[in-house]
């Protein structure tokens, strides 16, 4: 949506049904020579599969913005999210995993992106000490003219966290991995994480899933298997993740500017609207997806509750299927998500 701010139109690609991360031989086909970026979002705190994304950038000479929003502190390969593409972009609103507030980041380690994004949202920064030629003839009035800065007591409390977080993520990672040692071997249910020894990890299992095998339990709709653990006391669960967001409405009628059609296709050269069909994998995944409880300390005790809440559903699945009515024809919200209580 803010691309719409810029001028620019919004093309979805479809998912890699393991990472839930852009599939850049989607990206490849949905590329054209008006393409000017890739906007990769690391989901649910998973590292998407950078590589063949960025082979797919280079080869068609374009930017790759990393959303980090969901992953703060994850790590691809060894290497910091945010920081293998071109720019990194992240929020650190309440509910995430590095929380100061409100507010966000942006790291780069291109000069002139930095001073252009600083010229276009952050004026009191655009002075003499910019370097970028094209840019220099209009020090001291901001391009943009929109103050994108988070305010400053957000920024000290995150400038404070930074010192803990690693940490704080380390210790998730802990409680994290004793939940699901808890319930390794189980069938129908399986971790959404990279795989060990590959040097990716999760940033801080942030609005974390676990990867649903219905099959593997007799055909038991992931809507009563989350039903049944809310009954015994797993309040956090939930099915599902967000809708897909090509189907939303916004993409296909609104005109937010005024330019008597859809703003998604005010600077298009064709009709960019995509209907239901066109991304199957994304379109499907919510069927596969549960909502997990969110353990920040690694108390083992209190984890072990969940993980016999979890072996007591699939111990008795073969009861709940002769109840289950399926899913329903949706599953998962458009935005939010319901962070876990203080009772979970």
């Amino acid at each position: 949506m803010p691309a719409f701010s810029l001028g620019a139109s919004v093309v979805f690609a479809d998912i890699d049904p393991v990472t839930l991360g852009l599939d850049a031989a989607d990206i490849e086909r949905r590329i054209t020579s008006r393409t000017k970026a890739i906007v990769v979002v690391h989901y649910l705190s998973h590292p998407a599969d950078m590589d063949p994304i960025l082979q797919v950038a280079a080869k068609h000479g374009v930017k790759v913005i990393e959303d980090v929003s969901h992953a703060l502190g994850g790590l691809y390969k060894g290497r910091p999210l945010g920081t293998i593409g071109d720019v990194g972009a992240m929020s650190m609103m309440t509910g995430k995993a590095f929380a100061i507030g409100e507010g966000g980041m942006m790291v780069t380690r291109d000069q002139t992106v930095y001073e252009r994004a600083i010229a276009f949202g952050h004026y009191e920064r655009y002075g003499s000490n910019i370097e970028t030629p094209e840019l220099q003839p209009y020090i001291g009035i901001p391009l943009g003219g929109i103050k994108y800065r988070m305010h400053q007591l957000s920024s000290a409390v995150g400038r404070v966290q930074l010192k803990y977080y690693e940490e704080r993520i380390a210790e998730i990672e802990r409680a994290m991995s004793y939940f699901w040692e808890g319930l390794s071997g189980l069938p129908g249910i399986r971790p959404h994480r990279p795989e060990a020894g590959s040097g990716s990890r999760n940033g801080g299992w942030y609005a974390a899933r676990g990867r649903y095998e219905p099959v593997a339990l007799g055909g038991l709709s992931v809507t009563s298997f989350c039903a049944a653990l809310r009954a015994e006391g797993v309040l956090s669960v939930s099915p599902g993740c967000n809708l897909p967001l090509h189907l939303h409405p916004f993409f296909h009628s609104a005109d937010v500017y005024g330019h008597g059609k859809p703003t998604n296709l005010a600077h298009a050269n064709r009709d960019l609207r995509q209907p239901v069909g066109s991304l199957p994998v994304t379109e499907s995944i919510s069927a596969r997806l549960f909502a997990l409880p969110w353990f920040k300390h690694e108390w083992r005790d209190q984890i072990d509750e969940y993980v016999l809440a979890f072996r007591k559903v699939i111990a008795q699945h073969q009861e709940l299927l002769a109840v289950d009515t399926g899913n329903p024809p949706t599953l998962g919200g458009w935005h939010f998500f319901n962070h876990s209580s203080k009772k979970d």
